[in-house]
């Protein structure tokens, strides 16, 4: 892994039943964003495993307290995967570790178990 490949950790991970008391402090930025380039064509919206993507007033937007990065779900980000113009990115400015996207994976899917073995693009 490379240096500019390389995730930074700017806070510690969240445990188990922080999130919410996190993400009443949480900025509105997030680690995958939807650029101005998008085109509001809906295609990311459905490959949402946490229904974190609607559409905004201008274009489509990621709600940062659903956002997953999709770890627990698939090993790569489905919104990246299905964009036809790339306008679903990482912010290199902010950077969440696999520890703090599985929490808020397993709080906002409370019923659904995830192994030790969940899909993560960290584990490629």
């Amino acid at each position: 892994m490379t240096p500019a490949t390389k995730r930074r950790v700017s806070k510690p991970p969240l445990e188990l039943g922080e999130l919410e008391h996190e993400s009443a402090h949480q900025e509105t930025r997030m680690a995958t964003h939807i650029t101005e380039e998008c085109i509001n064509c809906g295609a990311c919206e459905p490959e949402c495993p946490n229904e974190a993507i609607s559409e905004g007033d201008e274009i489509y937007v990621i709600d940062p307290k659903l956002c997953t990065e999709c770890v627990g779900f698939h090993d790569y980000e489905a919104c990246q995967a299905v964009c036809p113009v790339e306008c679903c990115l990482p912010d290199p400015e902010l950077r969440e570790d696999e520890s703090t996207l599985i929490a808020r994976a397993r709080e906002i899917h409370k019923d659904k178990s995830f192994s030790d073995d969940f899909p993560s693009r960290f584990k490629k």
